[in-house]
């Protein structure tokens, strides 16, 4: 099963000519850009948001495995925080972070 969804992904990022990855550095995100790297080497990006929200500890970890990968890997700076919807901090928080 973990096989074929592999190899489903894998055909996925084959069809594209690039790929811009969202980045956190976590499992999921991290298994999506190694793929992605593997099938378009170069001509993936990965993007991590860097914001008052994200442990700086994170970031580092994000940078450190983007460069293990060989990954190219940029950073942009986020404000959530200055959506009193998101700040707030209500239950559907993610929407206004989007």
């Amino acid at each position: 099963m973990v096989t074929e969804k592999l190899k489903q992904l894998q055909s996925i990022f084959s069809g594209m000519d690039r790929a811009l990855i969202a980045y956190s550095g976590g499992i999921d995100s991290t298994l999506v850009a190694k793929v992605a790297h593997d099938i378009l080497g170069d001509r993936v990006l990965a993007v991590t948001a860097e914001s008052p929200s994200l442990m700086p500890e994170d970031l580092e970890d994000a940078q450190i495995q983007a460069a293990e990968i060989g990954l190219r890997h940029e950073i942009v700076q986020t404000h959530e925080m200055d959506n009193p919807s998101y700040a707030a901090n209500p239950v559907n928080r993610c929407y206004f972070a989007k």
